[in-house]
Formats: structure tokens, C-alpha cells, sequence
């Protein structure tokens, strides 16, 4: 329980730190307005390169979990030019692995690799910061970036597991920059496969949606075909159907939490989540609530209505897929923090604050209970542990949810 309890006490540090901050905004915000600093660099070696060489280099902690297990093998494999799917177990999408690859070129380490997403998590930060100028004032996207660094579930996702997630937020931010800011359809198409390609599955729940938005279908399908259909190919040749059967097999994983975990413990006598058409149904679910969302777009501009769409399609596919866990939440917490969040709103921070402890800390918790998926209200009530992390998979599953009814909500205001 050392890991859990470390990641407690660092979350409620930095959560208490993240909420004083905002409350003392217009000050923090006006002195990073007037001083001219190289902020972002700053704040990426204060709160992730410092803290990653105390941990891994003078600490001498080993990165666990996902960077040892998945990561670190599938970077080895594409370092010797291997196939994924055929000679090494891949979950992700094929060129995940030559991601893996380029730190371990220099460092043949797993600690390389979370310095690797970091650095990754910074790029993404970056482009995030660039996107929003004209929109908001520097000293204002300085002091957002300043209190996304801060909350919990970046930090321990970044520094503390190593998670990869915040990928997919670089390609799809490239995407719709790419396609509503230079009207390139075909070079918006190649974004997006390229995006898919590097990532994980989950990445088509933004692929459909752009059909939507494109007003040249044929370049972007152009553009999709031109770099997916030579590596579909070549995977169908080398390795048959496993670059399909592998990522599916993680998703027949039951997790925590979800719908599937919440609800198991009342109705487990009616329904079987074990079937894979839950699966499906909850791909369409995310696919509809993310087209929905978009359709509710109006005359807002792509930099308002897309990170809402986006932050909608993966709040819910966290709740509907029986796959999803709390790490989800690093995948749009950027978008959030950039466009979603009002620091007026004392309430909705406080919210929010709480909600990044517990998705930090109730992943590592659930998984040294032993992964219980509870039978019966019976057994969350037999144990203290088991009651706590019931508790914690509610609270989360119906933020996710929440998120999602208040970014449609948003949407529907009048744009200014």
C-alpha cells in the first residue's frame, strides 16, 4: 500500500496547492503577465523534471505497471525493426512501439520512457498554449497551464505512471487546427491516421466525427487512405488478424470504474457484462454522444466547441466501456482545464480538485484490493476497503457524467 498512500499524500498536496492558487488567481495571473520568462520550461522542470529525478534517480524507484509491462517491451521489439502483433503483445496501435523506441535509443531504461511522456506531455502542453492565443490573455493561459500541472491526475499520471494518454490530445488538436484554421482536408485526414496509427483504439471515437466537420470528404478520406491503407496492408500480410484480436483483447478486461463496476452489484442476477456486445453498445453510445455534442456546435468557434466534444466523447467512453478506469480522465483534463473551467465557479473547483484525488489514487488502490468487481451489496459492505473504493468508483463515474451534460450545456450558450 506504499505506492496508494505516496500517491494520496502527493494528489491532497498538490490538490490544496492547486486550490490556493486559484483562489489568489488575479494575482499569480497579473505577475506571470508582466514578467517575461520562459514560464512553460519552467514549470515543466519544476513540477515534472525535478520531482521525476527525485523519484527515479535519487529515490532510485522503478517505474512499474503499463511502462514496465506493455511499454518497455514493445519499445525494445520496434528498437530491433520487429513486427508488432507478431513478435511482441501490443494492446496499442503499431507505431506505438517506435515511440517507445526513440528514448530507449539513448537510455535503455524504463525511467526513459516516463521522462519520454513528460516530455511528450510538454509538446502537448505547448501546442495547447498556442492554439489558445487570441482567445485568452498570456498571463491567463500561463496561470491554466501553471494549475493543470498541478492537479493530480497529470502529475501522477505523468510522473508516477508513465501514462501515454495525453497523446491523443497532440493529434487531435493538430487535426482540427490543421483542417478549421488552414482548411486542409487531405493533410487533416493524414493528421488523423497518423493519430490513430501511434495511439490506441480509442482514438476512432474522434476519427468518425471529423466526417462531420470536413467539407472536402474526398481529400480527407485521401488523406486517411494515403499513409492507413499501406500500414493495414502490411499488418493483414505479417501478422494476419492480430493487430485486431490484441487491442480487443484488452478491452474484454472487466475494470473499475465504469458503468459496468457500479452497476454490477445490483443487478448481476439480470445481466452478464462479460458479453462483448457491451462493448459495441458502448462505442456506439460514445460515437453518438460526441456527433451530438458537435451538432450542438452553432456559430462557436473550433477552439470552443472541439476540446468540449472532445471531453465529452471520453467522459462518456469512460462510463459505458466495461474496459475504462480513472487514468481515462488524463486524456482530456488539458482540454478541460483550457475551456471548461471557471474559476469563479468555487463550487465547481472544489469538485474538481476532489475528483482528481480520487481518480489519482483509486487506480493504484483498486488494483492492490485485488481488483474486486463486487457481486452484491453485501460484499462492498463486508469490507472497509471495499466500501471506500465503491465510494470513490461513484463519485468518479458520475463526474465523468456530469462533464458530460455540462459540456453540452455550454454549448448552447450564445457564443461571444
Amino acid at each position: 500500500m506504499f505506492v496508494v498512500l505516496s500517491k494520496a499524500v502527493v494528489s491532497v498536496l498538490l490538490g490544496a496547492l492547486a486550490l490556493l492558487m486559484a483562489f489568489r488567481r488575479p494575482v499569480v495571473e497579473s505577475f506571470l503577465n508582466q514578467s517575461q520568462r520562459p514560464w512553460l520550461l519552467i514549470f515543466w522542470l519544476a513540477l515534472r523534471l525535478i520531482p521525476f529525478v527525485g523519484i527515479y534517480l535519487i529515490l532510485s524507484f522503478t517505474p512499474q505497471s503499463d511502462v514496465a509491462n506493455y511499454y518497455y517491451p514493445i519499445g525494445l521489439s520496434a528498437k530491433a525493426l520487429e513486427v508488432p502483433y507478431r513478435d511482441v503483445v501490443n494492446p496499442y496501435s503499431p507505431f506505438y512501439g517506435f515511440w517507445m523506441a526513440i528514448p530507449l535509443l539513448f537510455w535503455n531504461n524504463t525511467k526513459a520512457l516516463v521522462l519520454f511522456l513528460t516530455l511528450l506531455e510538454l509538446l502537448t502542453v505547448w501546442l495547447t498554449y498556442q492554439t489558445y492565443e487570441g482567445l485568452l490573455s498570456r498571463g491567463e493561459r500561463l496561470f491554466r497551464t501553471l494549475f493543470y500541472l498541478l492537479l493530480p491526475v497529470p502529475f501522477c499520471m505523468s510522473v508516477l505512471s508513465g501514462q501515454e494518454d495525453v497523446m491523443l490530445w497532440i493529434f487531435a488538436l493538430l487535426a482540427i487546427v490543421v483542417l478549421k484554421r488552414y482548411n486542409n482536408d487531405y493533410l487533416c485526414g493524414l493528421v488523423l491516421a497518423f493519430g490513430i496509427l501511434s495511439t490506441k483504439a480509442v482514438f476512432i471515437l474522434i476519427l468518425l466525427p471529423f466526417f462531420l466537420l470536413s467539407r472536402r470528404p474526398v481529400p480527407f478520406l485521401a488523406g486517411l487512405a494515403t499513409l492507413g491503407l499501406p500500414v493495414l496492408v502490411f499488418l493483414y500480410l505479417k501478422t494476419g488478424v492480430l493487430f485486431i484480436e490484441q487491442p480487443l483483447q484488452e478491452g474484454a478486461y472487466l475494470k473499475a470504474p465504469n458503468w459496468a463496476s457500479v452497476l454490477h452489484p445490483w443487478i448481476s442476477g439480470f445481466t452478464n457484462f462479460e458479453l462483448s456486445v457491451w462493448n459495441y453498445a458502448g462505442l456506439l453510445i460514445s460515437l453518438l454522444v460526441g456527433i451530438q455534442t458537435l451538432r450542438l456546435r452553432g456559430q462557436h468557434d473550433y477552439r470552443t466547441y472541439f476540446p468540449l466534444f472532445y471531453i465529452a466523447t471520453f467522459s462518456i467512453m469512460t462510463v459505458v466501456q466495461k474496459n475504462a478506469i480513472a487514468n481515462y480522465a488524463y486524456l482530456f483534463m488539458l482540454p478541460l482545464v483550457f475551456q471548461m473551467l471557471d474559476f469563479r465557479n468555487r463550487t465547481g473547483l472544489v469538485l474538481l480538485i476532489v475528483f482528481n484525488i480520487l481518480a489519482a489514487v483509486q487506480p493504484s488502490f483498486w488494483w492492490r484490493i485485488g481488483q474486486p468487481y463486487y457481486q452484491s451489496v453485501g460484499e462492498i459492505l463486508s469490507r472497509p476497503d471495499y466500501t471506500l473504493d465503491y465510494g470513490m468508483e461513484l463519485f468518479i463515474v458520475g463526474y465523468f457524467l456530469y462533464l458530460v451534460v455540462k459540456a453540452q450545456k455550454l454549448l448552447k450558450l450564445p457564443y461571444i
